[in-house]
């Protein structure tokens, strides 16, 4: 008979932790079945989870309704745009009860959805709005466009939970390209820890979790409007980029870790919160411009020495060069040993992509294009982990996803033998051309077909897409098309991305207009792009053809005369000129830089005294003016303090009849209080170009009297000059 053996103390110790398992495993069963019982509770209560009502990551700090109720013939209450929101949305109008046989769809998201730089009519919604009752003429179609321009998820997210009492059928939600622009902190959640970051994720997705909430808010141990770990942002959008420019961007992988993660839970809200209102989704994957957009900025690798920045800057300069000159083979070892050196600054895969494309080796120079867009430190295009979490989430919540980017890549196979995104279907970094949002409008109605919302009648196809495009296009004069393009461009140049920005205000152009905002704004665009690149006459010629649009707009003329006093580009006197006629007419913040410019010319000419009092009128108007301060110093010691009785220049104005000036004078009085011309005689074509420039001093006339024509031609100048 055999023997049995004792268990050796390594079987003993796995029996051990057998058992101890059991134990936690048997003492979880009965607080599972708690807490599932308690949930189908106040499941058939009919108790929302947190997410359904609030962001567990941010508050704001006040809650505009998008849509305020209006009375209507025979007491009908329709919903309409509010007035304070119109800066955000388009103006919109339904019924608050949706009328019989009515098929509400609301679209979300961002500018895109907007449709951004033009309107509503051609955005996506719009076309939707023409395209549905032809593909599906069995329903009434009612199309809303609820997209805010730069909204992200997180508002877009809090605008659905307003949405969803107006009888939704659908919401179509093109959210992810405005995650970073606004700051927001996950301090809290960074510093407790990833795991209890996941927890308040889906905690906030339990009923149970609502009522703990709402006992601890009763017994005041948790007050909603200032939580701890909340991020409170104003009612609306306050971006980074419109107060501070992509120089407020810093490398944070953490924190944009946390960016996507928010954008999960976003998502996910809104698909239950679309679930619970009985309404359908679908998502659109954003897609965005890689090859023709350059980052926005680019940050060098962390730990990189300044000497070893240094190296790379200079070898990107280098392969530019190179570049320019097409010597592809050469840019592309130069750039291969920066990127080596510095990989993860953004412009170099950027333009390493460029570089790729044009020796036709298309599939690495996409790889390129999109590493340049994750490496970009101002993030305003979709990340490939964003697109992933949407993908994620409508599989996990069994929605469809319509996946432009793929749409568009196999649209640009056929079109362009390339999968590379670029400006054949965006004016921007994401915002799509007229016919991108037909195309995206499409997809929706085949993804609609594919969910059983509609059944395709049997006269939808290409001619009836073809009809409703002649319909829209109809709408789409060329003023509207110029109009959007040129403030697209001021808004691209503004961020500093000027090759993006030239290119569009060229579009706007072509246009030919008669129409002054649009003139300024892209010939504006083009001076700044050509002064950029050192093409000083074409910079000047497009400076003409703005100022011959508004000859009135000092902020224009500063800018010229800044120009020219920087650059010394032209002669110092045409840009004195424009600083002084600015001063004249600027109001508000920045007026005090015209004043420091005037001092700085009135130094260089050796009118010192008259310096010195420019520079005390700067400190004036804006005590914070630190250069004013420095400058005020300089001329107190060479002059040995400030002069007893000093007298800032007074302006006399001649107009002529259209109301553009002829002729600003700087005058001062002399002893007996007779005003005499003192400091800078200038005279004016009715373009707003300057005709003639002269120095006077105590009313006699130096020997600087120049003259220019309409087209900024020096000539000779007049014999005589007329007094004042």
């Amino acid at each position: 008979m055999d023997k049995i053996k004792k268990p050796d103390a390594t079987g003993t110790q796995n029996l051990k932790k057998m058992a101890l398992w059991r134990k936690i495993v048997f003492s979880l069963i009965p607080a599972a079945l708690f807490f599932g019982l308690l949930e189908a509770g106040l499941f058939v209560a009919g108790v929302q989870p947190v997410l359904y009502q609030e962001d567990p990551f941010v508050g704001f700090s006040a809650n505009v309704p998008l849509f305020v109720e209006k009375t209507a013939s025979q007491g009908r209450k329709i919903m309409q745009t509010a007035k304070n929101k119109l800066s955000h949305f388009n103006y919109q109008t339904f019924s608050e009860k949706k009328r019989k046989g009515t098929y509400r769809i609301f679209c979300l998201g961002g500018s895109t959805t907007f449709g951004r730089p033009y309107d509503d009519s051609v955005s996506f919604s719009g076309w939707l709005r023409e395209l549905l009752p032809l593909a599906g003429p069995e329903k009434t179609w009612e199309v809303i466009n609820a997209g805010g321009i730069s909204y992200a998820s997180y508002r877009v997210a809090r605008l659905m939970k307003e949405l969803v009492q107006y009888e939704p059928d659908l919401f179509i939600i093109y959210s992810g390209h405005n995650e970073f622009l606004e700051h927001r902190s996950y301090q809290t959640l960074r510093d407790a820890g990833g795991i209890l970051s996941s927890a308040a994720g889906l905690l906030a997705h339990t009923r149970t979790w609502t009522i703990i909430v709402r006992l601890l808010r009763r017994a005041g141990a948790l007050n909603k409007s200032n939580s701890s770990h909340l991020n409170t942002l104003p009612g609306e959008v306050d971006t980074l980029l419109e107060n501070y420019g992509p120089k407020s961007y810093k490398r944070d992988d953490d924190q944009r870790e946390q960016i996507v993660q928010h954008y999960r839970f976003n998502l996910e809200r809104m698909a239950a919160m679309a679930k619970a209102a009985g309404a359908d989704v679908i998502f659109v994957i954003p897609a965005a411009n890689i090859k023709d957009c350059s980052p926005f900025k680019s940050e060098h690798t962390p730990g990189l020495n300044e000497a070893l920045r240094a190296q790379s800057e200079m070898s990107l300069t280098e392969a530019l060069a190179q570049s320019r000159s097409e010597k592809w083979p050469e840019a592309l070892k130069t750039l291969e040993k920066a990127i080596a050196l510095d990989p993860r600054f953004a412009e170099h895969h950027y333009r390493l992509g460029k570089i790729l494309f044009n020796l036709e080796r298309k599939v690495e120079s996409k790889t390129a294009f999109q590493r340049a867009l994750e490496e970009d430190v101002c993030s305003l295009r979709v990340l490939s982990s964003m697109r992933t979490a949407l993908s994620e989430v409508a599989m996990k919540e069994s929605l469809h996803a319509v996946n432009l980017p793929y749409v568009l890549e196999q649209r640009l196979r056929i079109e362009q033998g390339h999968t590379i995104a670029g400006k054949e279907y965006f004016l921007d970094h994401v915002h799509l051309t007229v016919k991108g949002n037909r195309i995206l409008a499409e997809e929706l109605i085949k993804a609609m077909t594919a969910q059983g919302i509609l059944t395709p009648s049997g006269d939808w196809g290409n001619r009836a897409v073809a009809a409703v495009e002649k319909k829209l296009m109809m709408r789409v004069d060329k003023k509207m098309q110029a109009l959007g393009l040129s403030n697209l461009a001021q808004v691209l140049a503004w961020s500093g991305k000027i090759d993006e920005a030239g290119r569009l205000a060229e579009q706007a152009l072509k246009f030919n207009v008669e129409n002054s905002h649009v003139t300024k704004t892209a010939a504006d665009v083009l001076a700044l792009q050509y002064s950029m690149e050192g093409k000083v006459d074409l910079a000047w010629s497009y400076y003409l053809k703005a100022l011959e649009a508004d000859p009135n707009d000092p902020r224009l003329h500063f800018k010229i005369g800044h120009w020219i006093m920087d650059t010394q580009s032209l002669q110092k006197e045409i840009g004195i000129a424009h600083i002084l006629r600015a001063s004249v007419f600027w109001s508000g913040e920045g007026r005090d830089r015209t004043h420091l410019l005037l001092g700085t010319a009135m130094a260089e000419r050796g009118r010192h005294t008259d310096a010195l009092a420019h520079f005390l009128e700067a400190r004036r108007i804006n005590p914070g003016n630190i250069f004013a301060g420095q400058a005020i110093q300089q001329m107190q010691s060479r002059l040995g303090g400030i002069p007893e009785n000093i007298i800032l220049q007074k302006v006399t104005l001649k107009k002529y009849p259209s109301g553009t000036v002829s002729r600003i004078v700087q005058v001062k009085p002399d002893k007996s209080g007779r005003y005499l011309a003192d400091g800078f005689w200038t005279e004016w074509h009715e373009s707003g170009a300057l005709k003639r420039f002269v120095e006077y001093v105590r009313g006699i006339k130096t020997t600087t009297d120049l003259t220019w024509d309409k087209n900024g031609k020096a000539v000779a100048a007049p014999q005589a000059i007329k007094g004042f």
